[in-house]
């Protein structure tokens, strides 16, 4: 018999890339950029002029979002029977389009238009109208995308309080915390999603995919041994 060992990167790959989403979204939302000015003219201006530096604030944000969706999809494969991350990862889903939505909208949407249509118009205020529709659209869209990914890393972390490994208790206690104090938060307006409220969010679930991903990584096979029968016998 021949034994022999190889490597098993398919339940670590998704932990790694937990952590290092994780760790990259808080570094990426000290970018985002607001638009300052004296009036409303001064400030649709600013916007077009910071529009380059949104698109790539929230395209990066966005890969971070698919990559922390693709990990967790994949990992919720390990609990084909277990009702709760079954329920977690459709949950999750849900606020990932909707956070997908809301960052196309402020980071791509508004600032495109803006370019196209300021040109056109005698008055910057009169793009005012369309400019708050877009806004309210990112503002539903965010909330509602909070409201789902919060609601799946609290039924997540259910879960996880009863798997093995050390880290598991401490993920999943931080989860059933965080998630409904970002739910509470967002439902009873103490948090608005602007740019500080929205970073205290990535923050609070940031903290919880680094948790997830370390378990993951410390419970997860490095390798798997694979026994083969040799193709004859040695006299």
């Amino acid at each position: 018999m021949t034994t022999t060992s190889s490597r098993a990167p398919s339940a670590v790959l998704p932990g790694v890339l937990l952590i290092a989403s994780g760790v990259l979204a808080p570094l990426i939302m000290i970018f985002h950029p607001t638009a300052q000015g004296a009036d409303m003219a001064a400030r649709l201006t600013r916007l077009t002029e910071i529009s380059a530096l949104s698109r790539h604030v929230h395209l990066a944000m966005i890969v971070c979002i698919i990559a922390l969706w693709l990990s967790l999809a994949h990992l919720a494969r390990r609990w084909p029977g277990n009702g709760w991350v079954w329920v977690a990862i459709r949950l999750y889903a849900l606020g990932a389009v909707a956070m997908l939505g809301a960052a196309l909208t402020s980071g791509f949407l508004i600032g495109d238009y803006l370019q196209r249509v300021l040109p056109l118009i005698p008055h910057a205020e009169d793009a005012l109208p369309s400019v708050l529709l877009a806004f309210s659209a990112n503002q539903v869209l965010a909330g509602f995308g909070t409201l789902g990914m919060s609601a799946g890393i609290v039924l997540w972390s259910a879960a996880m309080l009863r798997q093995p490994g050390r880290l598991a208790i401490p993920c999943g206690t931080y989860g059933v915390i965080a998630g409904p104090l970002c739910l509470i938060g967002y439902a009873t307006g103490l948090i608005s999603l602007d740019v500080p409220g929205m970073t205290f969010v990535v923050v609070a679930q940031s903290l919880w995919y680094c948790l997830l991903g370390l378990w993951v990584v410390r419970t997860s096979p490095d390798v798997t041994t694979t026994t083969s029968p040799d193709d004859g016998q040695r006299i």
